[in-house]
């Protein structure tokens, strides 16, 4: 069976997106995908649909809800995108288990410990963290029709949005995965 590699865009802020990531940390567990995690902003969004889109909301209001998470995420990806991805499961995890506030500074430097970063390095790569990745990734989504999350986007260009109410249990991970790549394939 071939590895996928879809793109899964998200908002830390959602907790759909949160639940799809638990679903696909166990899909990725039995070596099935190898997902590319991207940002989107709900805030962005929202705005652009009660037509505000320009200028963006990072530029408007930097310390909008979420906003900041973004740029705490993109900080833990300067060492690469293996700490990057072990501090947004982290990130997600304390938004969305532990209900710690999003928009804290201390909730990020609890999470980038937990993530096991260098927590020097991290605020470091903070200090010089700005909306470019942010800006780039959520333009990219829009291009490709993305309007939630969390969405997978396959190499091929078909996307699915997927709005899942319950953490999947382990056991029903893969089969749930297979099920919707089939329609991907066939749909």
């Amino acid at each position: 069976m071939t590895v996928s590699e879809p793109t899964i865009y998200i908002d830390f802020l959602c907790p759909w997106a949160y639940r799809g990531a638990m679903w696909l940390a166990e899909v990725e567990k039995a070596g099935r995908i190898r997902p590319q995690y991207r940002f989107f902003s709900l805030s962005q969004n929202h705005a652009a649909h009660e037509g505000h889109a320009q200028p963006p909301v990072w530029e408007r209001d930097p310390k909008a809800q979420g906003l900041p998470a973004f740029l705490a995420a993109t900080a833990a990806r300067a060492p690469g995108q293996e700490a990057g991805d072990r501090f947004r499961l982290a990130l997600q995890r304390a938004r969305h288990e532990d209900h710690l506030p999003l928009d804290q500074h201390a909730t990020y430097r609890i999470v980038a410990e937990r993530a096991g970063l260098d927590v020097a390095r991290w605020e470091t790569d903070l200090k010089a963290t700005d909306f470019t990745t942010l800006a780039r990734e959520h333009e990219e989504a829009v291009r490709r029709g993305v309007f939630g999350v969390p969405t997978l986007v396959w190499p091929e260009g078909r996307s699915y949005y997927v709005k899942i109410t319950d953490v999947i249990p382990a056991e029903r991970a893969v089969p749930l995965y297979d099920a919707i790549e089939t329609v991907h394939r066939f749909g």
